[in-house]
């Protein structure tokens, strides 16, 4: 049964914010028809993500001038207006730019913001992106303006009650993947394509995404060379030109076990699900920094994209992964530092040995961690305001 229309709005990709499509895919199992409204990908491929989604792209937003910037972006909200005569059943944004533009655009449509990304104002931010302070300001004095307001992790919603003054507290939905019930289209096919031949028989200890200093790239791959597995191998996916993947490119180079690391730009989404579905431990290194507040909240796409693969987890001891060691699908560094990571992976290198870990994987995704799960509040919100 088909139960309207539900326009989804997002400034960054939905390959690089995944969660924008895990909330489209159960909104359609649900009955709705989505249209995703976004800029161009890094990596432009075509996903399949089943019927009842269009994803429609307007432009190359990315390494764009400042003035292109504001020509495209007045084309989306023009756009998103132009599908808002459709009478969609509510608009959902995920970023500062496609709430502002979701309450121009409105009218007596109902609008989700769902916060995926942190972003404070301070003067220092206005004088290296006028725009974006202007924006971010913009955001916090309308943010209670939503008719439903979520981030996704319990220290973001309470950062952002506190930071804006609300009188409520916003709903968490966590970042977590959409169980979809059937394998990726020819996966083990493409990963054999990525990797080298001696990898297929190895434990794969997986990172995919930003690779930066904050996220420890330099400490994982001193920490694997340390641990020295011969049957495991590293890869990385995300490398860019510039000088901390330089180093990185460089410290690989001169590594003993270079053979067995595997170093990869940015990859297709096709190509990134691959490699998770083919690999055993998924890592998420993130340093916490005393003063930056974000640095604290983290909420990262990968550890729900890991799970739903039934990967094992590689992080450092914070609030945010705690619950999963508890849970015994977690091996969690005592801090950032190679040697502590080097332990970290020798205990997730174990773990996979044992074969229960898969079933506890398993349960907690179909139980709580998964996007049917965390995106309720949304589902009943729009089937409540459907009846009115």
């Amino acid at each position: 049964m088909n139960h309207g229309k539900i326009l989804l709005l997002t400034l960054v990709h939905p390959d690089f914010l995944p969660p924008v499509y895990s909330v489209a895919q159960v909104l359609r199992d649900l009955g709705y028809d989505i249209h995703i409204l976004t800029f161009d990908s890094f990596v432009p491929a075509e996903l399949n993500l089943g019927s009842n989604i269009e994803l429609e792209s307007i432009g190359r937003h990315y390494d764009a001038g400042t003035i292109q910037r504001i020509k495209l972006r007045r084309k989306f909200a023009e756009r998103a207006r132009n599908i808002t005569k459709e009478n969609p059943k509510a608009i959902i944004s995920f970023c500062p730019f496609t709430f502002n533009c979701g309450l121009d655009i409105r009218n007596n449509i109902p609008l989700i913001y769902v916060a995926l990304e942190i972003a404070d104002f301070v003067f220092s931010d206005f004088l290296k992106s006028p725009l974006s302070y202007y924006r971010n300001l913009r955001t916090f004095q309308k943010v209670h303006k939503a008719d439903l307001l979520a981030t996704p992790s319990i220290q973001r919603s309470a950062w952002l009650a506190g930071r804006c003054r609300l009188n409520f507290m916003p709903f968490t939905i966590l970042n977590t993947a959409y169980i979809s019930g059937r394998e990726i289209e020819n996966s083990f096919e493409t990963f054999k394509e990525l990797v080298p031949p001696d990898f297929l028989d190895k434990k794969i200890v997986l990172y995919t995404g930003a690779v930066n200093n904050q996220l420890c790239t330099i400490e994982l791959v001193k920490a694997f060379e340390l641990a020295n597995d011969e049957n495991s191998a590293l890869i990385i996916t995300g490398i860019r030109e510039n000088e901390y993947c330089n180093e990185l490119k460089e410290l690989v180079e001169k590594s003993k076990i270079k053979n067995r690391i595997k170093l990869f730009p940015y990859v297709t989404r096709h190509q990134m699900l691959s490699l998770q579905d083919n690999a055993d431990i998924g890592v998420y290194l993130s340093k916490e920094y005393y003063n930056k507040i974000q640095s604290k909240m983290i909420a990262p796409n990968k550890v729900g994209e890991y799970l739903e693969k039934g990967l094992f987890l590689l992080g450092i001891n914070n609030d945010y992964f705690r619950p999963f060691e508890m849970k015994g699908i977690a091996s969690l560094a005592a801090s950032p530092k190679p040697e502590d990571v080097c332990v970290a992976i020798r205990n997730a290198l174990l773990a996979v040995n044992d074969s229960g870990y898969k079933e506890r994987i398993r349960s907690f995704v179909l139980e709580y961690f998964c996007m049917q799960k965390q995106v309720m509040p949304i589902v009943e919100f729009i089937e409540k305001t459907s009846r009115l």
